[in-house]
């Protein structure tokens, strides 16, 4: 079991939803994570900070899920 790895991948994890809640707030206020993040807004136009921070965060919740199966 290798717990580094496992909280290596969650911080990734915690950094990258924090810019994405960063950029949802930055575009549609204090409420925009909870109005618009399960809606297209919430993934951002291809290229836009949005989306990249959309991708980001995606790409370490995979990651982190991979792990979290690899130590079960």
């Amino acid at each position: 079991m290798d717990v580094n790895r496992l909280d290596e991948t969650e911080a990734v994890l915690a950094r990258t939803d924090r810019a994405w809640r960063s950029e949802m707030v930055r575009l549609y206020g204090p409420d925009g994570v909870l109005r618009f993040g399960y809606r297209c807004e919430g993934r951002g136009e291809d290229g836009t900070p949005v989306r990249r921070a959309f991708e980001a965060r995606q790409h370490a919740i995979a990651s982190w899920r991979r792990e979290r199966r690899a130590q079960a």
